[in-house]
């Protein structure tokens, strides 16, 4: 280790340089696709009446599918309305437990990603300050040297 304030400034930001690239790489992944094709985006599936009413929901809250099995059609509007409500509610549901479980993977996954970050950091700030220190005292001595060589 040097005390080069250059040098742990330099480690410090490459230190800040990877966290960030870290959080960009997970806030991508969690961002993917939008409104991209579906194979590559969460979904989850809902049923209603014995599985008569299936509801496909996909990652951003949208429905991607419903079917309604023909033997229905003999039931009330209000009733495949009520079928339909269910299901599309039961995939949300699961959509949104997958979501859940995906964003914690990807929580754990920075976490061991970043988990020497903090110690390193402490590392490279007590480095950083103890080349300050050394620049400070240089500057301090050339000061009082300066001022010693000057005639009186």
């Amino acid at each position: 280790m040097t005390n080069d304030p250059f040098s742990a400034a330099a480690s410090l930001d490459e230190l800040l340089t990877r966290t960030q690239q870290a959080l960009s790489a997970m806030r991508s992944r969690a961002a993917e696709h939008p409104d991209g094709a579906p194979g590559e985006l969460l979904r989850a599936e809902g049923t209603a009446a014995g599985g008569r009413v299936r509801a496909v929901a996909v990652q951003g809250g949208r429905l991607e599918s419903v079917t309604v099995d023909p033997a229905l059609a003999g039931e009330s509007m209000e009733t495949v309305c009520g079928h339909l409500v269910s299901a599309v509610n039961a995939a949300l549901t699961e959509l949104e437990a997958r979501v859940s479980a995906s964003a914690q993977a990807d929580v754990d996954a920075l976490a061991a990603r970043l988990g020497g970050l903090p110690e390193q950091s402490a590392r490279e700030m007590e480095r950083f300050g103890r080349a300050m220190e050394g620049v400070a005292a240089r500057i301090r001595r050339d000061g009082a040297d300066s001022r010693a060589a000057r005639p009186a």
